[in-house]
């Protein structure tokens, strides 16, 4: 919540992010460690203007960032231990949400598919 709260602050909100459909297999690949171009993706929010406001509040503001890494390590655990039983249907619901939709957002900001 913490992370969704800051992004609002610069009129960033996630219910308005429309990321291209990804495949479940790429969630998978992700869970068991992928990272790069092979889950590229991964970071279905592709607008420049929220990217470039991301950026630079990443670059200005050190409690943003703290939150930002903070929020992807969670994430990246919370998405290791749901995939073990989640189903495709499973996966792409969680795509869904306003907390993966900031993933998307946050993971490309920092570069985790380049």
């Amino acid at each position: 919540q913490d992370v969704l709260t800051l992004l609002s602050q610069n009129g960033i909100y996630t219910d308005d992010m429309r990321p291209e459909p990804i495949p479940a297999e790429f969630w998978r690949s992700f869970a068991m460690g992928a990272r790069g171009k092979n889950i590229e993706r991964l970071g279905g929010v592709r607008d420049a203007a929220l990217l470039s406001i991301t950026s630079t509040r990443m670059r200005e503001d050190m409690i943003f960032r703290d939150t930002v890494h903070h929020f992807l390590r969670r994430f990246d655990e919370m998405l290791v231990t749901f995939e073990k039983n989640a189903t495709d249907t499973d996966l792409l619901a969680l795509a869904e949400t306003r907390t993966a939709r900031a993933f998307m957002l946050l993971a490309r900001t920092i570069g985790t598919f380049d």
